[in-house]
């Protein structure tokens, strides 16, 4: 009876060890997977908050509207809304060269003159372009693609013309010799909107561009 009775004993008291042992492994098993769960969940916010912090991807997309290029910013996911009005008057303030406005002149079929034979800016017999508007190089070049007439410019930049913000001087008006085609189109196509002081009349596009008709010339404002 009595070696029963330690059996016994000894039987429940290996059970009890076994119990203890089975719960501590199933702690330290709890433990091991609530590290790991941390750890993921750790590794995997950066990546999410890099994802929601990051913008869509940018691409550069061109769009030609006459000969000038206005820049769009273009997303995946929604274009990116660009003032048209704002983007053209950046575009129209750039200055040019003389030689890269008679270029552009000449490439689109205009012809240029100088009574004096010369392009310098600071001499008034000759016809300079330098620092004219692009804005001032394209509108005349569609008034010669509108009008169909032959267009020749004998004026510019160049010192000798009244002065004043929107002048010659500073790139917004250009010359052009008188005929035919040229005053019948612009006598017919634009209203007479008065006169200057001098009694030249004056005509005016719907663009706000006012033509001058000055006794052998053309005189033109692209505003």
């Amino acid at each position: 009876m009595l070696l029963a009775g330690g059996l016994f004993r000894e039987k429940s008291i290996d059970m009890w060890i076994r119990g203890k042992v089975r719960l501590m492994v199933v702690a330290l098993l709890g433990v091991e997977i609530s590290m790991i769960a941390m750890a993921s969940a750790a590794s995997a916010a950066p990546a999410q908050e890099e994802q929601r912090e990051s913008p869509p991807p940018i691409t550069r997309n061109y769009t030609l509207e006459g000969d000038i290029r206005l820049a769009r910013w273009i997303t995946e996911e929604e274009p990116a809304k660009v003032p048209l009005k704002r983007a053209k008057t950046r575009q129209a303030s750039v200055r040019i060269s003389h030689g890269k406005a008679l270029g552009q002149l000449k490439e689109a079929g205009l012809r240029w003159k100088s009574s004096g034979h010369c392009a310098d800016r600071r001499v008034h017999s000759c016809t300079s372009l330098e620092s004219v508007r692009t804005e001032t190089i394209y509108r005349i070049i569609e008034l010669k693609r509108v009008s169909g007439c032959a267009i020749m410019v004998t004026g510019g930049t160049e010192t000798g013309h009244m002065p004043g913000r929107y002048s010659h001087g500073h790139g917004y008006k250009l010359d052009i010799t008188e005929n035919r085609c040229v005053d019948r189109f612009i006598s017919t196509s634009f209203p007479r909107v008065g006169a200057r002081s001098d009694g030249t009349s004056l005509h005016r596009g719907p663009d706000g561009t006012i033509y001058a008709h000055e006794p052998d010339h053309w005189d033109i404002l692209f505003r």
